[in-house]
């Protein structure tokens, strides 16, 4: 909240939607600060979250593995915060999309910078999408398998029994 206070740049609506596991105490505490910032709307929860992620012009979050799917399917320019406590796959999901170019990061104590924040804000919405920058993803799962196991398959002309193998 304290960002649109120390920058006065920032112009872009936003909508927060809090997270499941956020303390009711910080809740509360947020839920009241940003009353006084005329920009941003904050929610306790939505169950409709695919189709805001598909509304946003881009997506701010944590970097669960759900909100990566979205990021990605909907081709929206992000901005990650992971988590980092208790466990580091947020850190680490970040950390390799960035190097790919498919998102920006912060890490959370660069985050609490409020004009920090402010400037990886600003500079979201001129982002490219992920699509721009990693040319060979492919995200349609079920066909791309399907197409492969099929090349496979035919590629063998027969020759050879399908095996399984258990371990």
């Amino acid at each position: 909240m304290p960002t649109c206070q120390h920058d006065r740049s920032l112009v872009n609506p936003a909508l927060v939607v809090l997270g499941p596991y956020m303390p009711a105490r910080k809740r509360r505490k947020l839920v009241k600060k940003s009353a006084s910032v005329p920009l941003l709307k904050v929610i306790e929860f939505d169950n409709r979250m695919e189709e805001l992620v598909a509304g946003a012009s881009a997506v701010v979050a944590m970097g669960g593995y759900n909100t990566y799917c979205e990021i990605l399917s909907f081709d929206k320019p992000a901005l990650i915060v992971p988590r980092i406590v208790p466990r580091q796959e947020q850190l680490i999901r970040a950390q390799r999309a960035a190097e790919l170019g498919l998102i920006d990061m912060l890490l959370p104590e660069e985050s609490a910078d409020p004009l920090r924040f402010a400037a990886a804000l600003k500079a979201l919405p001129s982002r490219n999408p992920p699509s721009v920058n990693a040319k060979g993803l492919r995200l349609e799962g079920l066909p791309n398998i399907s197409r492969i196991v099929g090349d496979w398959i035919d590629g063998r002309g027969g020759k050879e029994p399908l095996r399984v193998i258990k371990r």
